[in-house]
């Protein structure tokens, strides 16, 4: 198989020729590209993606100039939801009027991947059109500050939903574009996502997401699986209290699966969703991929590849990406535990352990 069938296989529930495998959204951030540069001699993130034989590439990296580090930085974020640390444009607005005003964001701004060019460099691999990041909840949280949208959620409800309109029309009318430019004819998959859990619950009560959120996220998944597209669905946490309303919306897979988180342990995925939404992940950077060692990361990998035996429906990743403290011995061993073979270069160090 193609690294393209055997993706689409899996979509069917039908047993590939090996596991499929990716690193997660196809992303090398600076400590992971920097580990890969010393010990491997790659130099792009498209080197790393070889190296590690991912069955997937993602639109957002195409015709992207991304050379890997050279030095060992370690990147922090500096984001934060707290409402006193950030400046966010909707901070305080008191009507939907005001949000009207000042949210305006235009998909035509947003430059458009060339499609066809993307499928003729890649003809054998499982293309994803990965939309610009347009969440619901966070988004609310990266606007308002979370605090407010919080409260805007619960007692000013209008002025959420004002946003919320705004997002998901600029996330349909950045679809529709996409798909007047071929993407359907080129692309096997959509993705979007909506960040709303943390590890041990939804930030907000499944009844209240199914009100506030649902709504303005399920329109686009419809749209492109209409279009002929699988769709895939980027959420952290524990987020199986609405894995139903995932599979009813038209998700075909989950992916930023955390299987450390409540409810969301790998047994109980497959027995309860298997077969019906494919699990895209599960390989967890909260715990194994950061304090586990090669042996820890290969006997998870493995693990999860059985729960899906008799279903099917898994795909191996990384649960979540960018965090420094992951080991880059941990990302090479994910791969070969999905039947990748890894070739050390002359001046690699056998890892401890």
């Amino acid at each position: 198989m193609t690294a393209r069938e055997r993706v689409l296989a899996v979509f069917r529930y039908q047993a590939p020729d090996r596991t499929c495998f990716d690193l997660l959204e196809g992303t090398v951030w600076d400590r992971l590209g920097y580990f890969f540069h010393q010990h491997y001699g790659c130099k792009q993130t498209e080197d790393v993606l070889n190296l590690l034989d991912c069955d997937f590439r993602w639109s957002h990296l195409f015709e992207v100039d991304s050379p890997l580090a050279e030095t060992e930085n370690v990147w922090v974020s500096p984001k934060s939801y707290a409402d006193v640390l950030g400046d966010y444009p909707l901070a305080g607005v008191t009507s939907v009027a005001e949000v009207d005003r000042i949210f305006n964001p235009d998909p035509a701004e947003r430059p458009m991947p060339d499609f066809k060019r993307m499928r003729e460099l890649y003809p054998d691999k499982a293309l994803i059109f990965a939309v610009p990041w347009t969440p619901i909840f966070s988004g609310a949280c990266g606007v308002f500050g979370m605090e407010e949208a919080m409260v805007k959620m619960a007692i000013e409800p209008e002025i959420f939903k004002a946003f919320a309109i705004k997002q998901s029309e600029y996330l349909i009318g950045y679809l529709r574009l996409a798909l007047k430019a071929g993407v359907n004819k080129y692309c096997d998959f959509f993705w979007t996502g909506d960040d709303f859990a943390h590890g041990s619950a939804m930030m907000l009560s499944p009844d209240s997401w199914r009100k506030l959120i649902r709504p303005y996220l399920e329109p686009s998944i419809r749209l492109a699986k209409d279009s002929g597209m699988h769709t895939l669905f980027h959420s952290c946490g524990a987020v199986s209290e609405v894995y139903g309303d995932f599979i009813d919306m038209g998700v075909d897979g989950h992916n930023g699966v955390q299987t450390s988180a409540a409810g969301m342990d790998i047994h109980s995925l497959a027995k309860n969703f298997g077969g019906k939404i494919v699990i895209f992940g599960g390989v967890d950077a909260q715990t194994t991929l950061v304090s586990g060692t090669v042996k820890d990361v290969d006997r998870q990998v493995k693990e999860n590849i059985a729960a899906f035996e008799k279903c099917g429906g898994y795909i191996v990743c990384n649960s979540h990406h960018g965090l420094p403290d992951i080991k880059g011995e941990n990302i090479v061993a994910m791969a070969k535990g999905a039947g990748r073979e890894v070739s050390l270069s002359a001046s690699f160090q056998r890892f401890p352990g």
